[in-house]
């Protein structure tokens, strides 16, 4: 796979699920920076699938190994079930 072919695939991609993601939570990108200590500016090049380049060699292998790089991390993403107190 062409290494620059994946990158330009994962950033569009990444950025587009991230902005669906902030969207859907009804954060503003200024919110969003605030969480993780950027500013606003970052989270709009983020969205428009820039400065994700160093993520293109990890989707590269993934493919290349006949994975999706989401399922690498799947898991990680799903909130913890509820706490329940002990019977």
């Amino acid at each position: 796979m062409n290494l620059s072919t994946a990158e330009d695939r994962l950033a569009r991609e990444f950025g587009a699920a991230i902005r669906a993601r902030r969207k859907a939570l009804g954060h503003t990108q200024a919110d969003l920076a605030g969480m993780i200590g950027t500013n606003r500016r970052f989270i709009s090049e983020l969205e428009r699938g820039k400065g994700t380049s160093y993520l293109a060699p990890a989707l590269a292998a993934a493919e290349a190994l006949g994975m999706r790089i989401g399922t690498l991390f799947a898991d990680r993403a799903k909130p913890p079930g509820p706490l329940l107190p002990p019977l």
